[in-house]
């Protein structure tokens, strides 16, 4: 704050003459010098607190950058086999990221608006490096991108693809992260997505047929519409949602999953995290390779209507608070959780949300 000097002023003795039988002929000196002191005191700006005496006062003139929580999962249907767990100290061993079930080939996603940091290999790896608008540095191994350091993106873009070998004995993507600011100090990057846990279903508990729309408010609300077929809707029948780039659903739930999204951020502080919404052809061909019987056949999953979500920010978990709350509202804004999602159902999906209006 840039200080300034009180104008120069003459007191007044308002309303008061001089004593004129007095041998003094105007005021006592010591009163005047009271009066000056007082007209100084209230004239003159607050004093500028020092450094030394309250450091807190520099390290809140600059605003804090809040942790994202909304950003486009890197790979879709992000699933976590391997969760963030780093060590004491810098110098030891641990796992400094996050491991995501992915197949050589499969695309990967911009999780948000940013610039290439670095494409090469690190160690004989396969690596590529970006900085986010957020100001974290983000590394995916293996991956390899066409890209040039310095290019910038939009988050949901394709910047590059899922690349062969790593350390998972399952194929997978590494992820790491770190405030760029810092000494490379690993921050989990599973929240940057909603995410900070994997839930898998037993392979046992996969029914032998994908649920289907139709029937009373606990049953899917996916199905055709205008005339388009599963995972190949154009994107000019759909619209982006607004709380979570690169997402895309019918433009009528996505209006209103915007609005229930607002109404979650009222409740806890954030939006929701949508890991996954409308799924094309292509990405459900990818999701088959991945996962297997566990996946839906091409053509047939409910995410290709447009009108089915993946979700995180705790929603992702039966029992939480958050996932309590959609259930209790949702509804309310044409939201469903299916009965076969359910815990008691066919296919416990605790993330899976239907829109049925």
């Amino acid at each position: 704050m840039d200080l300034f000097a009180p104008d120069r002023f003459r007191p007044r003795l308002h309303g008061r003459k001089p004593d004129t039988g007095s041998s003094l002929g105007s005021p006592p000196t010591a009163f005047l010098a009271v009066l000056i002191t007082a007209a100084l005191v209230l004239t003159a700006p607050p004093p500028q607190a020092s450094a030394a005496s309250e450091p807190a006062a520099t390290a809140q003139s600059a605003p804090k950058k809040s942790t994202p929580k909304n950003w486009v999962s890197p790979v879709p249907a992000m699933e976590i086999i391997e969760a963030f767990d780093p060590p004491d100290k810098p110098w030891l061993k641990g796992h400094r990221g996050i491991d995501v079930l992915a197949v050589v080939g499969e695309p990967l996603r911009a999780p948000t608006t940013g610039t290439i940091r670095f494409a090469g290999t690190v160690a004989g790896m396969a690596t590529v490096s970006i900085l986010t608008e957020s100001g974290h540095v983000l590394t995916f191994q293996p991956a390899a991108t066409s890209l040039k350091k310095g290019e910038s993106f939009a988050a949901g873009e394709q910047i590059g693809a899922v690349g062969s070998g790593g350390h998972c004995q399952r194929s997978c993507l590494h992820i790491g992260a770190w405030p760029s600011a810092s000494d490379r100090r690993y921050v989990d990057p599973g929240r940057f997505f909603g995410q900070e846990q994997s839930a898998l279903l037993p392979l046992s508990r996969k029914p032998a047929k994908e649920p289907k729309g139709g029937g009373d408010s606990t049953t899917s609300g996916a199905g055709a519409w205008g005339g388009h077929r599963n995972g190949r809707i154009p994107a000019s029948a759909m619209c982006q949602l607004e709380t979570a780039a690169g997402q895309m659903l019918r433009c009528d739930a996505q209006a209103a999953f915007d609005r229930l999204s607002k109404a979650f951020e009222a409740r806890f502080g954030a939006p929701i995290s949508v890991t996954d919404a409308y799924r094309d052809y292509a990405t459900q061909v990818i999701l088959k390779r991945r996962k297997g019987r566990m996946a839906a056949t091409p053509g047939t999953s409910n995410h290709g209507w447009a009108l089915a979500v993946d979700l995180g920010s705790g929603i992702n978990s039966f029992g939480t608070a958050q996932h309590q709350w959609m259930r209790a509202n949702a509804p309310r804004f044409g939201w469903i959780h299916p009965g076969w999602a359910r815990q008691t159902g066919s296919l416990p999906e605790p993330w899976h949300w239907e829109f049925r209006q």
